[in-house]
């Protein structure tokens, strides 16, 4: 298969978008929402030309602009201010005009190559080869650089010339995206591309051991990304509108996310390449990008900034130095770490105990809908320790117990996705479907906790990742205020306070029976000492029900429909499928123990009042083939099989009575959530659950919905 001739797929990038837009200006880097004006009316593009007449700052420029492709007689100008060229001074008007480069000659030859893509009139040429020699030259001789043409320069050149850029003013734009946009590492091994599998690692766990498998690394296939931002493998007219929004962004990371979208969206078609060599494997992704076309550009940008949301941000101070610094650093493993360990070694994606801390304050009193890191944190220390002092939020299961007892292990794990399940639906202060593992800080313990991870991510669950410094570094963090911070803190049992006490966590594995104690179940009370009025009832509920489905696991008299298990990849949440689960990243969840049904036979029934073919949008992004039965009383979802689309799959089946909402947005009315729930006498609504559907004429299929609802009211 040649993913270079797959047609970019704009439907399935918009697609989880419009949930996270407001989420994106909340958080918004620099811009606010208010100034993002209407594009029907064009009033935004008055505003920019205003703008540009009165001479306004960069920063007003881009609250304006956001999110928008630029006008091509301005782009030029804007992108000139966007990258500093109105306020840096340079010394390139002083270039000698010397060519005496040892590599002169590949130098020049670049440079005719270069414009000779532009179609210039002949007599243009002379004078643009010039141009792009002189910038290449200046800039290696101050920076003592020996020119290589692997760097691509000449295609980070090619779309300023292509936006009529003056001589001077590219150079510095040039200069710029050199210092701060393009790694400074790029070859074979650089701290970029480790940081890259780390982050598609925490969003698509499947992709990422699938490549690991193929021993197919991101610099094997994406060092021309990375060195152009996309200028090399991209179309000249979607590379420029790309940079419009890149600019906009001033984060040098975005080239991550952007990737990291790539390989997102391409995903269905690497995984079917698994029959192909390695080699032909990397030749296809190294130009998936080729596919972008310019209108699928802003939802690029767009679903980029979701993930960004949707990361824990300390990769950005530990390593925006080491990756993006300036070319005079200097070079070292040193820069190259996390913790104790080189960042190639790093099991899964790390969190810093101030980003844990700060995370849960900032949830206190956020509302449920905007979307950030939700962390549910995972205290894999022995027991002694964990009883001896640990954060009120985090799920107790100790790591020892997977190589001690791996039964006890395995039943404690399914109790951590109940609870954690039962955290996420009853919107538990400080627990989300982000799992952070913690562990003590101490080596050997922490060998562990290590393979507790990686039991984790082969399980290819999302959202893993891993404290840094463990329980010591959060202990650090909060020691002024220790006793309030942490829950059953005691000093002198600490191993952090009391350093010279020893852990005896291994022998009593070996004499005790594995039961959940009240000092080991999952504390959900109070964030901090603040939270504790907040959810304090609802903490005692689901400890009630924790301990009792561990300590009898066979599920008499509990009181859950059934058990979450390691082969689970579907959530169910009141008596139906959860449509956001954690592991659901192929949309397959529970797939074997669905009933398959002939499409058109179901197509065919009496009872069937109308059917709609269409999509079905889960909230990663993926979308399935589904056909929507409406009956007297229900409302149908059919899958269509993977392997024979004649047959299908029965995925939900909602009772019309349960439909309280039904909603689309005016920028995509094609795009439909049906919303579930339930009404109170005084008219409040309770939504359980939703879907949503890419529906073709979604109008007419919404209306005959909305009737048949309604003559099951009046008939009620």
């Amino acid at each position: 298969m040649d993913l270079e001739d797959k047609k970019w797929s704009g439907e399935t990038i918009f697609c989880i978008i419009e949930k996270y837009e407001e989420n994106y200006f909340h958080f918004g880097n620099t811009a606010s929402r208010d100034m993002s004006l209407d594009d029907e009316d064009g009033t935004w593009l008055l505003a920019l030309e205003s703008a540009l007449h009165d001479g306004t700052d960069d920063l007003d420029l881009i609250g304006i602009t956001r999110g928008r492709l630029l006008p091509e007689e301005h782009r030029a100008e804007i992108w000139n201010i966007f990258l500093g060229g109105k306020n840096k001074i340079t010394n390139f008007a002083s270039f000698d005009e010397i060519f005496d480069l040892q590599e002169q000659s590949i130098v020049r030859a670049d440079c005719k190559t270069l414009v000779d893509k532009l179609g210039n009139e002949e007599e243009d040429k002379v004078s643009v080869v010039s141009d792009v020699e002189s910038i290449f030259t200046h800039y290696c001789k101050t920076r003592h650089l020996k020119y290589d043409s692997s760097l691509l320069w000449a295609d980070i050149v090619l779309p300023f010339l292509a936006a009529k850029m003056a001589r001077d003013d590219i150079y510095v734009c040039f200069e710029e995206i050199l210092e701060k946009y393009i790694p400074r590492e790029s070859g074979l091994g650089a701290p970029v591309y480790h940081l890259l599998r780390l982050i598609l690692l925490y969003h698509d766990p499947e992709l990422s051991t699938f490549l690991d498998s193929r021993r197919i690394t991101p610099d094997l296939f994406a060092t021309s990304w990375m060195r152009s931002l996309f200028s090399a493998v991209c179309s000249l007219d979607a590379t420029m509108a790309v940079w419009d929004i890149y600019f906009q962004e001033r984060d040098p990371f975005f080239i991550i996310f952007l990737s990291l979208v790539i390989l997102v969206n391409a995903r269905d078609q690497v995984l079917d390449m698994k029959n192909e060599s390695r080699e032909s494997i990397i030749s296809s992704m190294s130009g998936i990008p080729g596919g972008l076309n310019v209108d699928d550009v802003s939802d690029f940008c767009s679903l980029a900034r979701y993930y960004i949301v949707k990361t824990p941000a300390t990769f950005r101070k530990d390593f925006s130095t080491v990756i993006f610094g300036s070319v005079y650093m200097g070079h070292g493993d040193t820069c190259n770490r996390v913790g104790d360990l080189p960042l190639s070694q790093a099991l899964c994606l790390p969190v810093a105990a101030e980003e844990i801390i700060d995370t849960c304050d900032m949830l206190q009193g956020a509302p449920e809908d905007i979307e950030q890191v939700r962390f549910f944190l995972v205290d894999c220390r022995p027991s002694d320790q964990y009883n001896a002092g640990h954060l009120p939020n985090a799920f107790h299961l100790d790591s020892s117990l997977m190589l001690q007892h791996p039964a006890s292990f395995q039943t404690a794990v399914q109790g951590l996705f109940m609870a954690q399940r039962q955290a996420v639906a009853s919107e538990t202060p400080g627990c989300g479907q982000h799992l952070c593992f913690i562990g003590s800080g101490r080596e050997q313990e922490d060998q562990y906790v290590h393979m507790v991870v990686a039991s984790f991510l082969q399980r290819n669950t999302q959202y893993v990742s891993l404290a840094k410094g463990g329980y010591h570094a959060i202990h650090d963090l909060l020691v002024h205020n220790i006793n309030v911070s942490l829950s059953d803190h005691n000093s002198k049992q600490c191993l952090v306070c009391a350093p010279e006490s020893q852990s005896h966590s291994s022998e009593l594995a070996d004499q005790e029976d594995f039961s959940l104690t009240s000092k080991q179940q999952p504390s959900f009370m109070n964030k901090f000492s603040s939270f504790s009025s907040v959810f304090k009832t609802r903490s005692a509920e689901m400890k009630e029900k924790l301990v009792e489905y561990i300590t009898n696991p066979n599920g008499e008299g509990v009181a859950v429909d059934r058990h979450v298990s390691a082969q689970d990849r579907g959530k169910l949440y009141r008596n139906q499928e959860d449509v956001f689960s954690i592991e659901d990243e192929d949309g397959d969840s529970g797939k074997d123990h669905l009933e398959v049904v002939k499409i058109s036979q179901w197509l065919k029934k009496p009872d069937v009042i109308s059917s709609f073919s269409c999509h079905q949008v889960k909230e990663n992004g993926y979308m399935f083939k589904c056909h929507l039965l409406l009956m007297d009383t229900l409302l149908f979802v059919i899958r269509e099989s993977e392997a024979k689309s004649v047959e299908g799959h029965v995925t939900a089946r909602r009772t019309l009575a349960s439909i309280v909402k039904i909603t689309s947005k005016k920028r995509h009315p094609d795009l439909i959530t049906f919303k579930y729930g339930t009404t109170s006498p005084d008219g409040d609504v309770t939504i359980s659950d939703m879907d949503r559907f890419l529906i073709p004429k979604a109008s007419e299929a919404t209306k005959v919905i909305k009737e048949q609802i309604m003559k099951q009211m009046e008939s009620v």
